[in-house]
């Protein structure tokens, strides 16, 4: 399967795992190139603790990137979060500095503007990917010169914008507004969703909550088991950044780092959303959790996600969580995949009559 995705980062099929973090590890990473995608190692990749030690926070990734190495000798990529001046700026510095020393081919960029790091990372040799949530934000990571961008619809777990755009009406304006590849996010789980993401004008696919339920995820049984109990109703996006709700805790994100995070409901977000009277803040969630917040040097999400923690944690899940009901390999999935959108092209094919 060839599209302008496949040639750019060598690779088999445009099939990217989304960037996760703490369990987007270079154990799944590298499953995933070795099946013929593109493996991404996410935010804290391989750990269970926090650190503020920013050389450390470099030579976790630099670890990481090496295990991938060592399982692997295909393409992948390490997502690069964007940091915010005077807050967490010298953390994604120092991670460019150890992705750009240990020859990374591919840069997935993520909630901040295309231009702070993408032609340090082009120099370096890296294809760089910039994730958007909209036309706008597409458009302009074009003109900075990036390789290719990923445009994620609401559907998807994690960061997304404002807008609440879904997948079926961002991708194909954000195919005919620029030039360079698209590759479609949120909602995307079997070879349906992968021909629809074609069909739209993208030139591969972005996937995370699928991801999480294979073999080769670190994500504690909890998580998995979450995950392939949900229904269509079993996530929820929930408001993060946006200005009427900025509080203290906020940290200055720019605009494409703000917007919306899409969870799991669970019965501690269920009490929250009642005492609430039905609408929650990720800033209410994070001030109902402070109770029974970690001790210093561990992570919320780490306690949910690599932990199994999913009472009074907050897990994020896109909405194709409600589809998931298996856990294969990442080559039986992705295998799977691919072979499945072929009688569904050909079914497509004859549903159509020739005038």
């Amino acid at each position: 399967m060839k599209t302008r995705i496949t040639e750019l980062l060598g690779i088999e099929y445009p099939i990217v795992l989304a960037a996760m973090a703490w369990i987007g590890d270079a154990d799944l990473a590298a499953a995933v190139s070795q099946a013929g995608g593109l493996g991404t190692l996410g935010p804290n990749a391989g750990q269970v603790t926090v650190t503020t030690d920013v050389y450390e926070t470099g030579e976790r990734l630099r670890e990481q990137v090496r295990k991938v190495r060592s399982l692997t000798d295909r393409p992948f990529a390490v997502n690069f979060v964007v940091g915010v001046p005077g807050v967490d700026r010298q953390y994604s510095d120092r991670c460019v500095e150890v992705g750009i020393e240990e020859r990374v081919p591919v840069a997935i960029v993520s909630q901040g503007g295309p231009k702070i790091y993408n032609q340090r990372l082009k120099d370096s040799g890296m294809k760089v990917v910039h994730t958007c949530s909209t036309v706008d934000h597409a458009k302009k990571a074009e003109q900075s010169g990036v390789d290719a961008v990923i445009v994620s619809g609401t559907e998807g777990g994690g960061h997304s914008g404002f807008h609440q755009l879904t997948t079926l009406c961002l991708v194909p304006q954000a195919a005919d507004a620029v030039k360079i590849p698209v590759i479609a996010g949120g909602g995307i789980g079997d070879a349906r969703g992968f021909v629809a993401a074609l069909a739209l004008g993208a030139e591969g696919v972005y996937m995370g909550t699928r991801f999480i339920c294979t073999k080769e995820c670190p994500a504690h049984p909890n998580v998995k088991q979450t995950i392939t109990n949900a229904r269509d109703t079993s996530t929820m996006a929930i408001w993060h950044g946006m200005p009427s709700v900025m509080g203290p805790g906020d940290r200055g994100f720019a605009e494409e780092r703000r917007g919306s995070i899409r969870i799991i409901v669970n019965e501690h977000v269920r009490d929250l959303l009642e005492q609430q009277a039905g609408s929650a803040t990720w800033e209410d969630m994070i001030q109902a959790i402070l109770s029974t917040a970690p001790e210093p040097g561990t992570s919320r999400t780490a306690d949910t996600f690599m932990g199994g923690d999913i009472t009074t944690g907050v897990m994020s899940a896109g909405q194709i969580a409600g589809m998931i009901n298996d856990m294969p390999s990442c080559q039986e999935f992705i295998q799977r995949m691919v072979q499945e959108a072929e009688p569904i092209l050909e079914r497509l094919k004859s549903s159509f009559v020739r005038l």
